[in-house]
């Protein structure tokens, strides 16, 4: 449903419970081609503040909101758990949702939203990593043959979380999901996105020792995926970031070719690649891009959606049957 070059995009924003939100709100204030024309949430406060950057009106109820405004997109930051029947309502009336991650923390929520989907592309999540540009560097080598096969994948992801500063929804299984329902999806998208399996197991584990501060949150989640006929992906990611640390997550991968080996040191922005040819070396970096802007330029000028809905629903169910996994004595289940 991309919009012709001379039209201007009205969309709306619903839900500003997680920063996320600041991704579109920074894209727009650097277009002219994209406006908000109304805004919703339930919380008195988040809606004031949304009201204030946009300058649109605002609704505590995401459906008033729809049933006022002709909109062509609408992007999603509520809380977690809060997220899938509003991307169903999205669909079901025909609007292109823009999902942060997770749009969904439950099979069922999933299964929602993919039959109002009905397999047409309107739907897409914003993974920024996709976008960095280490990842970009990254795919260029991978691309070009340099590591040989794809044997391993392992990635870290910390997160600091300083409880105190973080809102109670994300203490309530409800509305948070869960720590592999929510942090794994990044680099499950990514690993698929270099390499290209389509099918596999995956299982996961969840540590049962709390995060500093909390008596319940896990401090840490591994999710394993092995690709049929292909390599094994190790994605772990944890809330135990220390608070003294000046960022707020060293993530890491390493990718391991039968040719070579690749370090990506996110944080630092560095790329190090080390062959059977060729020593280790720094690798100069692309200009990356913004972690909205690849919606806009396929609404509004019709470039391919970089992140099909295809592969955003696959990237969340991964994750949340990994979710799912932990649960059930880390029992592999089926993807793809």
């Amino acid at each position: 449903m991309p919009a012709s070059t001379s039209q201007t995009l009205d969309i709306a924003i619903i839900g500003a419970a997680h920063p996320h939100v600041e991704y579109v709100l920074s894209e727009i204030a650097n277009r002219t081609d994209v406006r908000v024309v109304a805004v919703a949430d339930y919380d008195a406060a988040r809606r004031a503040e949304l009201e204030r950057r946009t300058m649109s009106p605002g609704y505590a109820d995401a459906n008033a909101l729809l049933d006022a405004h002709k909109v062509q997109a609408v992007a999603v930051f509520t809380e977690f758990g809060l997220r899938a029947p509003i991307v169903t309502e999205l669909l079901r009336r025909g609007i292109f949702a823009i999902a942060d991650k997770p749009m969904a923390v439950t099979s069922a929520q999933l299964a929602l939203i993919e039959h109002a989907l009905a397999g047409r592309n309107l739907l897409t999540l914003l993974l920024e990593k996709r976008f960095y540009p280490v990842t970009l560097a990254l795919r260029s080598i991978i691309d070009s043959g340099e590591l040989g096969d794809v044997v391993s994948i392992t990635t870290t992801g910390p997160h600091k979380l300083v409880p105190s500063r973080r809102p109670a929804w994300m203490f309530e299984p409800s509305t948070y999901g869960g720590i592999l329902a929510d942090l794994t999806v990044h680099d499950i998208d990514l690993a698929l996105w270099l390499t290209g399996y389509t099918s596999g197991t995956v299982s996961g584990w969840i540590s049962s020792i709390p995060a500093a501060g909390t008596t319940d949150f896990p401090a840490l989640g591994r999710a394993i995926l092995a690709c049929d006929g292909g390599p094994q992906f190790a994605i772990e990611v944890d809330w135990i970031q220390p608070e003294a640390s000046p960022r707020h997550g060293d993530y890491a991968m390493r990718i391991a070719g039968t040719k070579g080996r690749a370090d990506v040191l996110f944080a630092e922005n560095r790329l190090l690649v080390e062959t059977a040819t060729r020593p280790l070396r720094e690798v100069d970096l692309p200009a990356g891009a913004s972690p909205a802007s690849f919606v806009f330029d396929h609404l509004v000028r019709g470039e391919i959606l970089q992140i099909p809905a295809s592969e955003a629903l696959r990237a969340t169910r991964i994750a949340i049957l990994a979710q799912e996994s932990a649960t059930n004595g880390s029992k592999p289940m089926r993807w793809g």
